[in-house]
């Protein structure tokens, strides 16, 4: 009895760190993408720019896109001093209570469907959740990050 306990111990002991390596490794479909932003700002009715983004990568600072392409459900954004780009796919949503009065909080959901940047990849998620001021300007939920 006492050898059986023993087989049994040493097995659980070899396979209990092969199952973690394997849980480790795998990847859920649509998980979210290595890069998160912790800097959203931009106008409604021009241009937005997300930086302060990890991991740091001295050739992808900070990226710029126009606001007006992604409200419309897809567009692209350039990184820099890069110069590569990310297309996105997104849809935004009203939704929340997180912003200050006077401001609207919208989610924004996507994909990364595209573009010529490494530091993304295309089927990376996109998710986000923003203010909008009645001036049209609009920032993160405060203590939150832009996925892409």
């Amino acid at each position: 009895m006492r050898r059986l306990f023993l087989v049994a111990v040493s097995v659980a002991t070899i396979s209990v760190p092969v199952s973690f390596v394997a849980v480790g490794l795998a990847s859920p479909a649509g998980a979210a993408s290595g890069v998160a932003c912790k800097k959203l700002s931009g106008t409604i009715s021009g241009n937005f720019t997300v930086s302060k983004c990890t991991p740091k990568n001295k050739q992808n600072t900070k990226a710029t896109g126009a606001t007006t392409a992604l409200a419309g459900g897809s567009g692209t954004i350039t990184w820099s001093p890069s110069h590569g780009t990310t297309s996105l796919s997104v849809s935004f949503t009203q939704s929340g209570t997180s912003c200050k009065k006077g401001s609207t909080e919208y989610v924004i959901s996507g994909t990364v469907s595209g573009g010529t940047s490494t530091y993304t990849a295309n089927g990376d998620a996109v998710s986000a959740d923003a203010c909008v001021t009645g001036s049209g300007k609009f920032s993160l939920v405060k203590k939150t990050s832009m996925h892409l």
